[in-house]
Parts: structure tokens; sequence; C-alpha cells
């Protein structure tokens, strides 16, 4: 079995899966899902609940029994010390991610292996880029007004534009480390977007702090605000910005994949050039190539 663990947000948790999904098919091995740092709060993440489940992925939940197999070795220095001479007799792997940027698991790789990081990179699972898409369909159809919206999406040349904020302007420890796009990035990308794409744009504007948007920026093009999806319903603003035809991205994962799972063949993504406040982090394997960094 390999068992990935789950840390974050959706977007987050699509990158631990596809990267799972992408070593349990190459290996033949099953996946399982640890939910197990779910809902609790460490480091600078804010508390987060599984949301795999409003798709169709293939794995299944690890039980506490299987998770324990793995962290109680792993979290014990005598058991550790055991297994590190002698693996055969605990048979269980604890393999974590060494840097942000892509991580070569040539040696890492056995049956039993829990793997923990946030492998935030194409390059796990670029091979089996079709399988991830049809993985990452939504189980239930658009409604409602979601539905009207997606219409809109679908006739106009749209640009799906996600600004976040919340926890990373409220949480001044994971506004440290993530900080966000300021209104210069955006500005920027849509003078870009407005000198590559033929036709009238229309912005799609997708944020977790909408009114404070419409307050402080202000665009000169036809802008619609999506701001009926919150809680949790907040997954349908990403499958929203998947039908634009045009994205740009915040420093965030959740709409790295709405760009991603665009299905659009002329799709033109902008992308911010500094993903964290930490400019040591290395970044070079995030944005894919083709989308437009600024």
């Amino acid at each position: 079995m390999f068992l990935v663990k789950l840390m974050g947000g959706l977007g987050n948790q699509m990158f631990q899966y596809a990267f799972g999904r992408a070593l349990s098919l190459k290996h033949n091995i099953p996946l399982a899902l640890d939910l197990s740092s779910l809902g609790q709060k460490t480091g600078v993440d804010t508390p987060r609940n599984y949301e795999l489940d409003i798709f169709n992925i293939e794995a299944q939940i690890a039980t506490l029994k299987e998770i324990d197999k793995f962290s109680i070795i792993h979290n014990n220095k005598i058991l550790k010390s055991i297994h590190n001479s002698f693996s055969f007799i605990l048979p269980f792997f604890q393999v974590k991610e060494k840097q942000f940027c892509y991580n070569e698991l040539k040696n890492d790789i056995h049956r039993n292996t829990m793997f923990v990081g946030y492998w935030q990179t194409e390059k796990y699972f670029e091979n089996i880029k079709d399988i991830i898409k049809k993985d990452f369909q939504f189980k239930e159809p658009l409604e409602g007004l979601n539905a009207e919206l997606a219409t809109k999406i679908k006739v106009s040349n749209s640009v799906g534009m996600h600004i976040r904020r919340g926890d990373f302007i409220s949480n001044p420890v994971t506004n440290k480390y993530h900080g966000t796009c300021n209104s210069g990035y955006y500005e920027n990308a849509i003078s870009y977007l407005s000198q590559k794409i033929s036709g009238n744009m229309k912005l799609f504007i997708f944020s977790d702090e909408p009114g404070w948007v419409k307050n402080n920026l202000q665009f000169n093009y036809e802008t619609i605000y999506i701001e009926n999806n919150n809680g949790a319903k907040s997954y349908e603003d990403l499958r929203l910005m998947i039908l634009c035809k045009h994205n740009i991205i915040a420093n965030s994962s959740f709409s790295w994949w709405a760009a991603y799972l665009n299905s659009n063949v002329d799709k033109v993504v902008v992308a911010p050039s500094q993903w964290f406040n930490n400019k040591t982090i290395d970044t070079h394997d995030l944005i894919p190539d083709g989308w437009i960094k600024m």
C-alpha cells in the first residue's frame, strides 16, 4: 500500500492525490489517503477538512490501524532505529518531501510507504495528465445560480481572476509565509491579456473576500463578482474558474488547479512569479511551461 498524507485545503489535497495516484499506477500498488492531519492547526496552516469527496477519485481512505503501522515506527526513536537497521522486520517506510521543487524518488519506493509532503509540481503526474483530469471530474451537476454563471462564462471571452485573501491576510503567520498578490500584479496581467486575446474580455472575479475586492480594485472591463459560493460550497468557484477561457491565478494551489484543468486549447494563463514571501524557496517546477509569469 502507498499511503499519502493529506494536508491543507482543496488545492493542496489535489496535488497530494495526483502525486500518489501517479505512483500507484506506475508501481501497481493500491493508494490510500491518510486524513489524520486534517481538522488540526499545524504550522502555518488553517484547519482543513477532507475535500476530495466532490470528485470521482480512485483511492481508499486509510484506517487508523493502517496509519498507526507507519506512525508508530517513525515517531518512536527506538523503533525507528531498529527499522533503519532491520527494515525487513518492520517493513513500513516513510518518505518526507525534501524540498518544494521536484524530488526524484528512485530509491525511496517500497511497497508499504507513507509519503508526507505537498508535492506541488505537475512533474509528478504529467505522464498521466488525462487520468488526473478524469479523476477530478465533479460528481454533482451545476445547479441554480452557478449553472447560470457557467453559461455566461462559456458564451463570453471569459477571464477567471482569483484574488486570494482570507487567512493569507488575517493570519499573521500565514501572511508572513505566503503573502498576497498586489493590485499591480492583476493590472499587469489584465494588460497582458488584452494584447494577447481577441475580442472584449469579460472578467469573472473569484475571491474569499469579494466585498473587499469590489471596494478596493477597479478594472476597466465588464466584471462579474462571484459571491454565492461560501463554506462547504467554495469548491464551486473552482469549477467555474475551470470553465473560463483564460485564467489569472493567485499564489494559490486552488486557482493553480483551475488553470491546469481548464480545457481551452488556446487558454492564456498568467501566474505570479513570486509564490511565497520567502524568495529562497525554489518554485521553478511549480508553474507549467506555457504559463506567463509576472
